[in-house]
């Protein structure tokens, strides 16, 4: 019930925004779990069976991050992001312009959890964060995505940082 209202209020707060919040299935093997598009009008979860409700609040925390960036930014669409967004190569390049935005947009995630009065415990949003900007460096310094085994080692890693 707790995390039902609090998923309400991450919705109505993304709502307050100027975005509209969908929720979709997820696409086996899509590796795509959530997006915002970049003109902000938009945020889609994509949900699964196995997904709890504080999964999908931290993927929308995560998505809403990058909508209050954009307004920070005058909800101007940078054209290096977007170049590196829709770029399928993902050269090193652009892959450290979509980390360094990730790294930046995540300072909005404790905001965005305290506005909305999340009441989780914060380590869980710590970890997710850290785990996040993980992958996002990983991509970046190995040329790859992490491996499930990766991950996994990784996640393990972060519940020891956060217990």
């Amino acid at each position: 019930m707790i995390r039902d209202e609090e998923l309400n209020r991450l919705i109505k707060y993304a709502q307050g925004l100027g975005t509209i919040v969908r929720f979709k299935p997820y696409v086996p093997r899509s590796a795509i779990s959530a997006e915002c598009t970049t003109d902000g009008t938009e945020i889609t979860i994509y949900t699964d069976s196995k997904m709890t409700k504080t999964d999908k609040i931290l993927l929308l925390i995560h998505e809403i991050s990058h909508l209050k960036s954009f307004i920070a930014n005058d909800r101007e669409i940078d054209p290096k992001i977007d170049e590196a967004l829709d770029n399928k190569e993902q050269s090193k390049r652009h892959r450290k312009r979509i980390l360094d935005m990730e790294i930046k947009d995540s300072s909005h995630w404790e905001t965005i959890y305290r506005d909305t009065n999340c009441q989780f415990n914060i380590n869980k949003l710590h970890m997710q964060r850290d785990m996040d900007i993980w992958l996002y460096q990983f991509s970046y310094d190995e040329d790859r995505n992490a491996t499930g085994e990766e991950k996994k080692q990784k996640r393990k890693e972060l519940r020891k940082k956060y217990a």
